[in-house]
């Protein structure tokens, strides 16, 4: 199921609600685009001495437009991470573990007004010529000025280079909720955007600060070729990357050839599908990044009732919906909505055992009676014996996503609700969801270094209707606790404050935790080793995660011996 369109993020599209695939937009300029392009790298070779990789970046559609304009939503995969690369980041498989790149050390001050990064002093740009603080100052100043909409941007108050290796970044009021958002700043060259048009721009020949440099550029596929002078590693055993527009029709196929090696695409029962056809060299690994969630439209009757929506939650069996779509690769989420296996730092101790992998219908029957419900006949009826109905809006076109509703639908039927899943357009959806249009919705919201921007998206009343509050929640103690959260940088504070509004998530369940949601990723080694996995969760696994993540994973593959 998709969580990128499900949760509103700022990232592009993705193709499948369970696992997100990020693609650029794409248009005219492809075709315009298609006849130019750099000279060709070097063709792949393989098994030992493997010098080129083949991955699936994720690419919408069957043309790739050449915008490697990182200030521009619809900027091509490959952009980031391969050419741009940003400060810091945090590994959420791990707690939020500090991920230095760019930037290797944070230092907060002033009470959370100020932030000191000291910048790598190796860092350089593909021209050779060095990375220094006046050039993410530069960065920050041109976003601001010029009103762009990067992921990252954010309000700050002033940003100055001390020196060549030291930002420091002030604001109006302490900003420690920000810290994702300043890891994510992508600095650019002042000298080869100053003067540029940010909104119109599309940078067709990068200098960029990452491994990688486009040698290649086709409508159909992108080629990159590991920089000979990158900063933090000199020997760069990928010497190139081929990343072409792969279907999904095709991408099994291509996977099982061989043809594929790196993909982060949907491959329906993955056990079987690939790694059961070559168990030495297939693998694939989905580690939780988010979840699902069943939202509760908390502006209609009966949703407004406590009860109403414990019971709901009581009579979902989680265990069951492990198995509808890669049985083996998810889990099931504890009641805070935080997954106890990546993100068990957080969960205070009270509800460590908060767990309901599967359907307690008396609990639930219990908790309808509470509600003025009572199941006769096999029907759930309220006082006046009209039955408890309501109807899941899905995307119409994501037919896993449509599945996987039903079988809910199936088991809150077991309790005597009458529930339909009605699909719908997703522009239709998105209106809907924002207007409160509708009774129940089943999406997915996404973890971050600390607990603060999760319960933000997901019950700040602010955010009633987008992001991750589907539901429409609104509560002052939720939008106090969230206020003070976003406060504090000491850690003690953050699980203090955090362990309250786990607490409302389990007492007044503003959205029910179903399931987890996956960093899909298959890759195969019979070529390169050194992937991430579950024992060494490094990384997000998957291609299409771009930035740090996926460049941490080339930099660390070597050419298996054969």
């Amino acid at each position: 199921m998709n969580p990128t369109k499900r949760t509103n993020a700022t990232t592009p599209t993705t193709r499948s609600r369970t696992h997100g695939i990020r693609t650029g937009t794409l248009g005219a300029l492809a075709l315009a685009l298609a006849a130019t392009g750099c000279s060709a790298g070097p063709t792949a070779s393989g098994g030992a001495g493997a010098s080129s990789l083949t991955a699936n970046l994720g690419f919408s559609g069957t043309t790739i437009t050449r915008n490697f304009n990182p200030f521009s939503l619809t900027a091509s995969q490959g952009t980031f991470g391969f050419q741009y690369e940003a400060l810091f980041d945090f590994n959420i498989l791990k707690g939020g573990e500090f991920k230095p790149w760019l930037g290797t050390k944070y230092t907060w001050s002033d009470g959370g007004k100020k932030i000191t990064i000291d910048l790598d002093k190796r860092a350089n740009w593909s021209d050779g010529s060095k990375l220094t603080a006046a050039d993410v100052v530069f960065t920050m100043d041109y976003v601001r000025d010029n009103k762009l909409p990067p992921s990252w941007a954010f309000d700050y108050k002033k940003a100055t280079a001390a020196d060549d290796h030291t930002l420091e970044i002030t604001f109006d009021k302490p900003a420690y909720s920000k810290l994702d958002s300043i890891g994510g700043i992508t600095p650019v060259p002042k000298k080869e955007w100053q003067g540029r048009n940010g909104k119109t721009y599309t940078n067709p020949n990068p200098v960029g600060s990452g491994p990688y440099k486009l040698s290649r550029y086709s409508a159909q596929q992108l080629t990159f070729q590991a920089r000979d002078n990158y900063w933090k590693q000199k020997n760069i055993p990928v010497k190139t990357v081929k990343a072409p527009v792969i279907t999904q029709a095709a991408e099994v196929p291509k996977l099982l050839s061989g043809e594929l090696e790196w993909s982060g695409g949907v491959v329906p029962d993955v056990r079987k599908q690939y790694l059961s056809k070559d168990p030495k060299n297939h693998h694939a690994w989905y580690p939780t990044y988010g979840g699902q969630y069943m939202f509760f439209n908390h502006t209609k009757k009966p949703f407004t009732d406590v009860h109403v929506r414990r019971a709901l939650s009581l009579a979902v069996d989680r265990t069951q919906l492990l198995g509808i779509t890669n049985p083996g690769m998810f889990n099931t989420l504890n009641l805070t909505g935080l997954d106890s296996k990546t993100q068990g730092k957080w969960i205070d101790a009270k509800y460590k055992d908060a767990e309901q992998p599967k359907a307690e219908l008396a609990k639930s029957l219990a908790e309808f009676e509470k509600a003025g419900y009572t199941r006769k006949n096999g029907k759930l009826v309220d006082g006046s014996g009209k039955q408890l109905t309501f109807t899941i809006i899905e995307v119409s076109t994501w037919g896993d996503a449509v599945q996987f509703d039903k079988v809910v639908a199936s088991q809150l039927e077991k309790a005597g609700v009458n529930v339909s899943v009605k699909p719908t357009d997703a522009s239709q959806l998105d209106v809907k969801r924002k207007k409160g249009d509708f009774d129940v919705l089943i999406g997915g919201a996404v973890y971050y270094s600390t607990p603060y921007n999760y319960f933000k998206d997901m019950l700040w009343s602010g955010n009633a209707g987008v992001w991750t509050n589907y539901g429409h929640y609104k509560s002052k103690k939720a939008d106090a606790l969230i206020k003070e959260l976003g406060e504090t940088g000491d850690q003690a504070e953050i699980k203090r404050i955090s362990a309250e509004l786990e607490g409302m998530m389990v007492d007044d369940v503003p959205a029910a935790p179903l399931i987890t949601i996956g960093v899909s990723s298959e890759y195969n080694s019979k070529n390169w080793t050194g992937w991430p996995t579950a024992k060494n969760p490094y990384a997000q696994p998957a291609p299409w995660a771009g930035g740090i993540d996926a460049m941490s994973i080339l930099l660390n593959l070597r050419p298996a011996k054969g």
